[in-house]
């Protein structure tokens, strides 16, 4: 059977991703494209979504890049105009879009703290609370919120304002879940484990070897293990959940 023949799992649908220039938000464009979504690539450097859209569809019919500060309301208002006026909808948001400054407490500043909240749980909170004007008129929609290991435990090197902010991604997904299922709307998170991207892949074996202490799955964790995880949580495949943090990490939490 061609692949063709398969019926892919977003056919049709138009998903925004924030992020989505490298790394995991990257890796779940690509994955999304490949099942048929129309995508909205959004990151607060337009070089890498731009580079991303065109790798996919050098058209540019079946994607969009912007550059948007999630931070900035006015930014994410024009961004969702943008998108509503090129696709006619939105199906799935996927908040993807995150920053992290590692320093012990001791040396973390206030503005350190407050900076990493800024971006992971503010700038969160204002693509979720734009994009379900639109949800809510089409009466179906998707939110998919990636959270981390860091928000469920201590993890070595993760810094306090990091676990925090993904702490509150996650108690953010569950009351989105409960406050807007009645509309139709969905709301969950992916918790991923230490993942290879960026900084992960240029740190020391030994580093590395700390971060995924208890993993039983012997091999390092990639940004495509959490672009089949949204897919999945985009999908109709999970028609049945809502409000829930999978857990991508390789078995880190088996206790």
């Amino acid at each position: 059977m061609s692949r063709e023949e398969v019926e892919m799992e977003l056919e049709g649908l138009v998903a925004v991703i924030t992020g989505a220039g490298r790394g995991i938000g990257k890796s779940i464009a690509e994955k999304f494209f490949k099942e048929g979504a129309r995508l909205a690539l959004w990151d607060v450097e337009l070089g890498g979504v731009e580079g991303v859209a065109t790798s996919l569809d050098a058209s540019k019919q079946k994607t969009m890049a912007a550059q948007v500060d999630i931070t900035r309301e006015e930014e994410v208002t024009k961004a969702f105009d943008q998108v509503v006026k090129k696709f006619n909808r939105v199906d799935i948001m996927v908040n993807n879009a995150g920053i992290a400054i590692h320093k012990p407490i001791e040396q973390m500043t206030v503005d350190m703290f407050e900076s990493v909240m800024k971006v992971n749980v503010t700038g969160m909170f204002i693509c979720c609370r734009g994009v379900v004007p639109i949800m809510k008129k089409q009466g179906r929609g998707k939110i998919v919120n990636i959270a981390s290991l860091g928000g469920r435990t201590g993890r070595p090197g993760v810094g306090v304002n990091y676990a925090a902010s993904k702490a509150a991604v996650i108690g953010l997904t569950q009351t989105l879940a409960k406050e807007l299922g009645p509309s139709g709307i969905y709301a969950n998170a992916i918790a991923p484990g230490p993942v290879l991207t960026g900084i992960a892949i240029q740190s020391p074996p030994e580093v590395r070897a700390v971060w995924n202490a208890g993993r039983v799955i012997d091999r390092d964790g990639l940004p495509e293990d959490v672009g089949d995880a949204a897919i999945f949580l985009a999908s109709k495949r999970s028609d049945w959940v809502t409000g829930i943090t999978l857990d991508v990490n390789g078995g880190i939490l088996i206790r």
